[in-house]
């Protein structure tokens, strides 16, 4: 799983801790956590993705003042259409925000997608297109020139960090 995973390991580390720890090494432990798991399937690489960016949260918390978490959340920045993609992200259901961020910042196939979140591929289709549905309709609201576009590309293109999955 490491050799072919690796890429996705270092993309959906990166997004999730972004600037609290090097995703290459995050990548290292979720590959470090999988090895106890003879047949680890992707929601199993997604529960240690999850844990190995929590810790990693849990150790910068440990080690930064709170005067520079506020001095850092204070830094002020014009905010641009990625920052209103990624409202609108934060404003769905975590049900859909999730499908969202596995199909286009992690840049998984509906089928990787739908074993990561344990569902049907039947499920995953209905879940994804009503989660598509209820992107599109409050990206109409904030950014209606874009609400016309396919909502895959409009999502990944708002993806934080420099990091992206090689799929071969």
């Amino acid at each position: 799983m490491a050799t072919r995973h690796r890429s996705l390991a270092v993309t959906a580390c990166e997004w999730r801790a972004f600037e609290v720890a090097d995703p290459e090494q995050l990548a290292d432990a979720v590959f470090d956590r999988l090895v106890s798991n003879p047949d680890p399937d992707l929601a199993d690489f997604y529960e240690a993705v999850n844990e190995v960016v929590h810790q990693a949260y849990l150790r910068q918390a440990s080690t930064v003042s709170m005067i520079e978490r506020l001095s850092y959340s204070m830094q002020f920045h014009k905010p641009g259409v990625d920052d209103e993609i990624i409202t609108i992200l934060s404003q769905l259901r975590t049900k859909h925000r999730d499908l969202l961020q596995l199909r286009y910042w992690d840049s998984l196939s509906e089928a990787e997608a739908a074993e990561a979140l344990r569902l049907s591929e039947e499920d995953f289709a209905t879940r994804q297109a009503k989660a598509e549905s209820r992107f599109r309709k409050r990206l109409s609201k904030r950014a209606p020139v874009l609400a016309q576009e396919p909502v895959g590309p409009i999502i990944a293109g708002a993806k934080p960090g420099r990091f992206h999955r090689n799929v071969a």
